[in-house]
């Protein structure tokens, strides 16, 4: 069975326009001022990682040794063959505890559908793979793999030196897809 040109571009052109109607998180309690956001990011990112901990225990020591973290709330759009995901979080650099607000936009491909809400926590085991990530202040990238079936997600970044774990907040989605991710800096949260 082929699928006709038309058929495709019209399902791509569904998948990127619920892609785009889909809101970033914004803060529930701490209004519109940059002081708000980031309060809201940081509670997000601190029952994340709490949540990864006692989930998998072994994560605290990963990202104990590391040399920064970063912790995203992302909502994700599988749809026949497109991926597309939105968010915004929080890089940690170990050293300094110096914190930088991010955005995160996300294209991918690859069979699948559903809708999820989902934290993405990185542990950067290298200076390099860290500086790259938000490189140099501006934007940086990763690309990764991932798989999902109901609520449970698998994320796999294809940089040795960078360590992922996703968590399913709500949704639910059937999909294995590739793609890459780009993290922007937010101008208006640092």
């Amino acid at each position: 069975m082929t699928i006709r040109p038309a058929i495709l571009l019209a399902a791509c052109a569904c998948a990127f326009a619920l892609a785009a109607c889909q809101s970033a998180p914004t803060a529930s309690n701490g209004g519109a001022d940059a002081a708000g956001r980031r309060a809201s990011i940081d509670r997000h990112a601190e029952a994340a990682l709490a949540r990864l901990v006692a989930e998998s225990p072994e994560a605290k020591a990963e990202i104990a040794a590391a040399e920064g973290y970063a912790v995203f709330d992302v909502s994700a759009v599988n749809a026949v063959l497109v991926v597309g995901q939105k968010g915004q979080g929080v890089l940690v650099e170990a050293k300094t505890g110096k914190r930088t607000y991010m955005k995160a936009l996300r294209a991918g491909t690859g069979p699948g559908v559903g809708y999820q809400q989902v934290s993405q926590v990185f542990a950067f085991k290298s200076g390099v793979a860290l500086e790259q990530f938000k490189a140099g202040g501006n934007a940086g990238g990763d690309v990764s793999a991932s798989a999902t079936v109901g609520t449970g997600t698998v994320q796999q970044s294809f940089n040795p030196y960078i360590r992922t774990w996703q968590l399913t907040d709500k949704g639910f989605a059937v999909q294995a897809n590739w793609g890459g991710t780009a993290y922007f800096v937010d101008p208006d949260l640092n």
